[in-house]
């Protein structure tokens, strides 16, 4: 009999990487559509704004606290100018969000799954996003407008030389082989007071 961790953990392999860094269920999450109200529930608050990313379906916070759904990977789905984001700290878990713009919904950072309407294009390819050529607001530190993007680069991507960037397990073996800092010797010692 398997615990629910080794589920968990055979689940991690089934679903975060698929051989060249992609996560297989990133091209269905990005097609699907939020908010629409769950057939299932005919409750008050019953739009579907949560995704499981072990089945690969949204779903209502009623659907999502089944027993179904228990030890399940969930995104939960916002709204921000009329579009679908979801917040950085919970997708970080899954893929690499670096080099993606950020925005600010009531006090949460979020990253959009498909570029935001208010982002229109721009002549200046200095400071759009690599894909769509949408204005970034910091483009110094971002090069994509949504996660879309970022997925198409990456599909776009020259050779399989470059790091897989989508995969947070990438990001794992960076940080692990990189140099340890060395630590401060000694204690700081106060000044004396007069």
């Amino acid at each position: 009999m398997s615990s629910s961790s080794d589920f968990v953990d055979q689940v991690d392999q089934q679903v975060v990487q698929n051989g060249n860094g992609k996560p297989e269920w990133i091209g269905a999450f990005l097609q699907r559509t939020f908010f629409d109200c769950c057939s299932d529930h005919p409750i008050r608050r019953n739009e579907k704004n949560r995704y499981c990313i072990n089945c690969d379906l949204s779903a209502c916070q009623y659907c999502m606290s089944s027993a179904t759904h228990r030890h399940h990977k969930i995104l939960k789905i916002y709204r921000h100018v009329y579009k679908d984001v979801v917040s950085l700290g919970s997708m970080e878990k899954y893929i690499d969000c670096a080099h993606i713009q950020p925005y600010k919904c009531n006090k949460r950072l979020v990253v959009a799954l498909n570029p935001l309407p208010h982002s229109g294009p721009t002549s200046n390819t200095e400071t759009s996003c690599d894909i769509c050529n949408r204005r970034l607001a910091e483009p110094d530190l971002y090069r994509y407008c949504s996660i879309s993007c970022k997925v198409m680069a990456f599909e776009r991507k020259s050779s399989d030389s470059l790091p897989p960037f989508l995969s947070t397990m990438s990001l794992k073996k960076d940080l692990e082989t990189e140099e340890p800092k060395h630590k401060r010797k000694g204690k700081p010692q106060r000044a004396p007071f007069f």
